[in-house]
């Protein structure tokens, strides 16, 4: 079986798949949280990444786990680089 590669998506987006599938607006979930309408909007748009408090108040409000909203932004941040871009760098230690 051939094993397929996958994109990471910008967390932002599972974001907006999951207000829209609650029908829950971003004010909405902003003022639930305790933070800016701006915050979750720049999120959404792919402006701004998941902090860890910012993933712990999705987990308690949206369910999943904070673990779960951090590694789709590690993934996605990751997956910004170009590892040509480093094969210079040499290992430092054994």
């Amino acid at each position: 079986m051939k094993k397929q590669h996958v994109t990471p998506i910008h967390p932002g987006e599972v974001l907006k798949d999951e207000l829209e599938n609650l029908n829950l607006t971003q004010s909405a979930l902003a003022e639930h949280i305790g933070v800016l309408p701006k915050t979750i909007n720049e999120i959404c748009r792919g402006k701004r990444g998941i902090s860890a408090e910012m993933a712990i108040k999705f987990a308690r409000a949206l369910g999943a786990s904070p673990q779960f909203w951090l590694n789709l932004q590690n993934n996605w941040e990751l997956s910004q680089f170009e590892e040509k871009d480093y094969e210079g760098i040499e290992p430092i230690a054994a």
